[in-house]
């Protein structure tokens, strides 16, 4: 048995995938396995894959197109490692990664091990080490009880957890593969799911007896802030619904609907009902005005975005909450569009400073 199974999920990245594989064909731990999943791509990511089976650790696995929930879930039904873990093939790790995160894991006998990663920005070049706002000094069940929470919503007490970025993220985490198939751990279809890894991680966190967190950096996460200020995502409110009800599901079927309903509540509001009107405004929106007015006004029609509004927790939430709270709660789609118009607009030329 391999101490790691590294699951890759190949779709036309023929561009950066030999620098991925790369840097764990490099891991100071060698005793890996290596599945690169290729997803149907129709660019040459299957050839590149092909090249790196002359090393006994790799396999290249070729399915039909079904996405990256499906591919990871793929990966996973074939992998036979001690541990799972996930890299995304445009992104890369520190040679050490494995070998350190192992350690900790055994030492500690982890079943899910959470670690900061490393933002390049590709515009700039510029990287950025992103970390967890824990404290090392507290108590273990305080701070998964306090991530859990921050997975799930927002809260007034959020403060600097606000910041963190990817958070509920396959790849910032190494997972006990039997726990993980015990618990039956699946992906979601993004083609059907906004955010498809991020009720796994809620319920992983949820589910986890224990949580490790440890402080290094392993992993490079590569960031297009163009990509993601331009990119139009057709159906992302409906998308966004089907995330919230299942988590809502989970909540109830793990019995933390009363304590942590109204934080998802707030995520609803604060993170799918804001981001899907700025996704309303994106350049690459083919919607015609009245098509556009139409999309702004479904989603503050939305019931469940209306009970979310109503919710009191973002009332003492910081200043932009208190106004996405009042903007979308007003339900008047005039001012929800001139603002989104000029917010989208904003990110946009900020995006190009970078």
């Amino acid at each position: 048995m391999a101490k790691v199974s590294v699951i890759v999920p190949v779709y036309n990245v023929e561009r950066y995938l030999e620098q991925c594989v790369n840097s764990i064909l490099r891991q100071t731990l060698a005793d890996l396995e290596i599945l690169l999943v290729n997803d149907a791509s129709t660019d040459n990511s299957l050839a590149v894959a092909r090249r790196f089976e002359s090393d006994p650790r790799v396999r290249v696995i070729d399915k039909p197109h079904g996405g990256l929930g499906d591919t990871r879930n793929w990966g996973a039904r074939e992998a036979g490692g001690e541990y799972l873990a996930f890299v995304d093939s445009d992104d890369w790790l520190e040679e050490d990664a494995f070998e350190r995160l192992t350690a900790a894991a055994d030492a500690d006998k982890a079943d899910l091990v959470v670690f900061n990663f490393i933002r390049e920005n590709v515009a700039d070049g510029v990287s950025r080490p992103c970390t967890l706002p824990v404290d090392p000094a507290a108590p273990r069940e305080e701070t998964a009880a306090r991530v859990l929470a921050e997975l799930i919503g927002p809260g007034p007490d959020s403060g600097a957890w606000r910041s963190v970025e990817m958070l509920g993220c396959a790849w910032r985490r190494l997972y006990r593969r039997d726990w993980f198939v015990r618990c039956g751990l699946s992906y979601y279809k993004e083609q059907e799911v906004m955010l498809e890894d991020l009720p796994v991680s809620i319920e992983a966190h949820a589910r986890a007896g224990r949580v490790l967190f440890v402080d290094g950096a392993y992993y490079h996460y590569r960031y297009n802030p163009d990509s993601l200020s331009t990119r139009y995502r057709p159906q992302k409110m409906e998308m966004l619904l089907r995330c919230y009800a299942i988590v809502e599901e989970l909540l109830a079927s793990q019995g933390l609907a009363a304590q942590y309903g109204e934080r998802h509540r707030a995520w609803l509001l604060r993170s799918a009902a804001h981001s899907a009107l700025v996704n309303a405004f994106s350049p690459k929106n083919p919607a015609s005005f009245a098509q556009r007015w139409a999309e702004v006004s479904g989603i503050l029609r939305q019931p469940l975005v209306r009970e979310a509004a109503a919710s009191p927790v973002l009332r003492a939430g910081t200043r932009a909450d208190r106004l996405i709270r009042a903007l979308v709660g007003s339900g008047l789609t005039l001012p929800v569009y001139l603002f989104y118009r000029s917010y989208a607009a904003s990110l946009r030329r900020s995006a190009g400073k970078k």
